[in-house]
């Protein structure tokens, strides 16, 4: 089974990764944004927008 919508938070350099669209075993998408920007998840199995202002810095 493969997740949707995979999405890592890095505290240390302040930012996001995103993967969708998972096809063969692989993300056919990829995005990065940082701290501070909203995460678009829009027309995903999600179906949201995710703010990322307060997420904790390390």
């Amino acid at each position: 089974m493969t997740v949707p919508v995979y999405l890592i938070a890095d505290p240390y350099q302040g930012r996001c990764h995103v993967y969708t669209d998972p096809k063969d075993g692989e993300y056919v998408r990829a995005l990065e944004v940082r701290f501070g920007g909203d995460i678009d998840l829009t027309g995903t199995t999600v179906d949201l927008t995710r703010k990322t202002h307060d997420f904790p810095r390390d």
